[in-house]
């Protein structure tokens, strides 16, 4: 069971940096049995990796272990966590400069994101390939079920400035019961992947598939931008810089991407087409395109 809360968006500053918090996921899927942690501490290893073990002892080839440990995961009674279930928050980072992604200055240590009252846990990060300027972020511990229904505090730590922010919130869940056990982590997509998704889907000749990046209520009238003719036909790259709009048209929390879309290059990207594009998070969580113009 997988219970989720979307109906807020937090701005923080950190420093010169801005970190958006907008969903917040807790589940009683006991995460650390489900995908092998906790034969690491000293107890038995779980069945499903024994039969992987197995495998790996009979020669068999090592691309049939995903697609097992896939089945006998959906196929098996899930490992369910009962005294503390697990939460995740999950945010954008914004920089107002252009991230160099090998500085150890954007890692998300210089700050920290909790609930109280929760048990503290951590945080990482994921890069978007798209985004020059932001990261995606999250933060992660265990949380007493019967705390659900009380009000909760977020708190962040801005270790940068030693300020400390609180949230006080009284969550209203989304309670899913989702058929696909895959890591929460692994679910989260971030502001741009819209803009890249539609761009590549544009200039690969796929309109109807491109406006599933759209919003729904928007896709029978919405005109998807025209491929710049000097890029059709050849493979492209698309890059962008972040920012976030409290109010854009008849829309609250919006993200606005300026992206350049030209040929792939290590050392010397040239833009040929620049367009911005606006997204927002739908009601299943996921980030949609609701208007485009472009930036030549």
């Amino acid at each position: 069971m997988v219970y989720r809360c979307l109906d807020f968006d937090a701005s923080i500053p950190i420093g010169d940096a801005q970190l958006l918090i907008h969903e917040i996921r807790v589940t009683n899927l006991d995460e650390d049995q489900q995908y092998g942690y906790g034969w690491m501490d000293n107890e038995e290893t779980p069945w499903r990796l024994k039969i992987i073990q197995r495998m790996h002892e009979l020669g068999l080839p090592i691309n049939w272990q995903p697609a097992v440990f896939k089945a006998l995961t959906f196929y098996s009674w899930p490992p369910l966590a009962d005294e503390f279930w697990t939460y995740k928050i999950y945010g954008t980072l914004i920089f107002p400069e252009d991230i160099d992604f090998d500085i150890d200055e954007y890692e998300p240590d210089r700050f920290s994101l909790y609930i109280y009252p929760a048990l503290k846990g951590g945080s990482g990060r994921l890069w978007e390939e798209t985004l020059r300027n932001a990261v995606m972020v999250y933060a992660y511990g265990k949380i007493e079920p019967q705390q659900l229904d009380n009000p909760l505090m977020i708190n962040l730590v801005d270790k940068e400035n030693d300020r400390t922010t609180r949230l006080v919130m009284t969550p209203r869940w989304q309670k899913e019961r989702p058929i696909n056990r895959v890591s929460s982590i692994n679910q989260y997509k971030s502001p741009a992947e819209p803009v890249r998704s539609i761009m590549y889907k544009i200039y690969s000749e796929r309109p109807q598939q491109a406006l599933d990046c759209v919003l729904t209520e928007l896709r029978n009238n919405f005109p998807l931008p025209t491929p710049n003719e000097r890029l059709k036909g050849q493979d492209i790259d698309v890059v962008g810089r972040l920012s976030w709009v409290d109010v854009y048209k008849d829309y609250l929390s919006v993200y606005r991407v300026d992206v350049e879309v030209g040929k792939p290059s290590e050392n010397n990207f040239i833009p040929v087409q620049k367009l911005t594009l606006y997204t927002i998070i739908d009601q299943d969580g996921n980030h949609k395109l609701i208007d485009w113009k472009s930036a030549d």
